[in-house]
């Protein structure tokens, strides 16, 4: 409606009523028929009287309409500009508690791992590839960041290696990569294996760990964490839990699938350990 009618159509509309019955009016009076006062008066212009203040006032109730129209606009736009204000306050609050929640996940986690150094990076693109599983962090070795060291959520999981880096990023290849293989070993019953990315088992985002001993006792749920041994990798970093487990004829390639304790796909930020100390000696 304010689309059409405007106010300097309101006022248009006013002068052509006003004009028209100016006209009339002249002609009355050019007829012989008095002054404007008295034809005003005459049965005639009675009619005329009330149809003109009948459109005077539906005019005046359009503009009063049009008038509040622009002010409930401008409210409205006040409105939404403030609630858009308040997303944008929502959404910085939930980054700044999530933060929070991942910090005091780590320092929980730092604190039993005293001989760690954590150096926070956030994921800021990841490769597309149907085989490969990597992305790029936002720091690199200007934040001391180097080649191998071990990348973990808050909590510990481990999230995988870093296996390039600039001078300010880096790239992580995961441990769901079919070119990972990971000194492994069963929390529980302490045997050993190597945890590796797998062609079959890539696409359900999980990983298997393979070379595992006959004499293993190995049960659903286990917890597999690294072993330490290389020293690619600190110890004790949680990778996942057994999910099933997989026989062979020989009884030679037994294996178990692993389901990642991180979110692999699903992380935004995390933590490269970039010291491991060592009966007080700092390791690379």
């Amino acid at each position: 409606m304010k689309d059409f009618i405007t106010k300097k159509g309101i006022y248009i509309a006013i002068a052509a009523v006003v004009i028209a019955i100016i006209a009339a009016v002249s002609v009355a009076i050019s007829g012989g028929r008095g002054d404007l006062a008295s034809m005003l008066s005459q049965p005639f212009f009675r009619p005329l009287r009330s149809a003109m203040t009948a459109l005077v006032d539906s005019l005046e109730s359009i503009y009063n309409y049009m008038y509040s129209y622009d002010e409930m606009e401008a409210e409205n736009q006040e409105l939404r500009n403030r609630v858009a204000e308040l997303e944008e306050e929502y959404r910085e609050y939930t980054q700044m508690s999530q933060e929070v929640d991942r910090l005091r996940e780590l320092l929980g986690f730092s604190e039993t791992r005293e001989e760690l150094k954590f150096t926070p990076v956030s994921v800021i693109s990841w490769t597309a590839s149907n085989f490969a599983s990597s992305f790029t962090i936002s720091r690199g070795s200007n934040a001391g960041i180097e080649l191998y060291d071990a990348v973990v959520t808050s909590t510990g999981y481990l999230v995988g290696q870093v296996t390039g880096v600039t001078a300010s990023s880096a790239t992580v290849t995961t441990i769901l990569d079919t070119t990972m293989s990971i000194g492994a070993r069963v929390y529980e019953s302490g045997g050993t294996g190597v945890a590796q990315g797998d062609f079959q088992l890539f696409l359900d985002n999980k990983l298997k760990m393979a070379y595992l001993s006959e004499d293993d006792e190995i049960i659903i749920g286990d917890t597999v964490v690294t072993s330490g041994e290389g020293g690619l990798f600190p110890s004790d970093l949680v990778i996942g839990y057994v999910e099933s487990l997989v026989a062979s004829d020989s009884g030679l390639e037994d294996y178990a699938i692993i389901r990642p304790a991180a979110d692999i796909n699903g992380v935004t930020d995390v933590y490269v350990v970039t010291e491991t100390a060592i009966g007080g000696t700092e390791v690379r």
